[in-house]
């Protein structure tokens, strides 16, 4: 295999793909099975829940919910059913406590639903594009740009001898 070939030998196992938020780039994680030592669990349940409670930074987290991928339509779909299916409720059964119920949990199960239908859809999509870029290195425009050379497409003929 020469130096400049991309694809990985047949039994080597192929990276986690990681899945980036918003713009960021597409990079296999480092290593497989190994965590950073501020992520590894020490076995002491109270220290590791005490490390992942002290982790968690709700401002800072609400603040980024929009940079979270699929977040934004799966709320909608889960407010708008929450909303939608509680007033029918009520409309129905004149009990609030009851309607209430009923819009919470449609809310939840829409939501948690409608985010693991399109998180499964960017997970297909983001394999099938890692696919085309090992298949085809040659044809990535800002691999092009970066050699200083201008972008020409390659003429039908010459695609069709290949």
């Amino acid at each position: 295999m020469s130096d400049n070939d991309t694809r990985r030998p047949e039994n080597e196992p192929k990276p986690i793909l990681n899945i980036p938020a918003g713009n960021s780039p597409i990079t296999p994680d480092s290593a497989p099975g190994v965590l950073p030592p501020d992520e590894r669990r020490t076995g002491n349940i109270f220290k590791d829940s005490w490390t992942a409670i002290k982790r968690i930074r709700p401002v800072e987290d609400f603040k980024n919910l929009g940079n979270i991928p699929c977040v934004r339509n799966s709320l909608l779909y889960g407010i708008g059913t929450g909303v939608g299916i509680g007033a029918v409720r009520f409309l129905g059964t004149r009990v609030v406590s009851s309607a209430s119920n009923w819009a919470v949990f449609s809310f939840c199960a829409v939501s948690l639903g409608s985010w693991e239908v399109c998180q499964k859809q960017r997970r297909e999509e983001l394999a099938k594009q890692r696919i085309i870029q090992e298949r085809f290195p040659h044809r990535h425009v800002s691999r092009l740009k970066k050699k200083g050379e201008e972008y020409e497409a390659p003429s039908p003929s010459a695609t069709e001898q290949k």
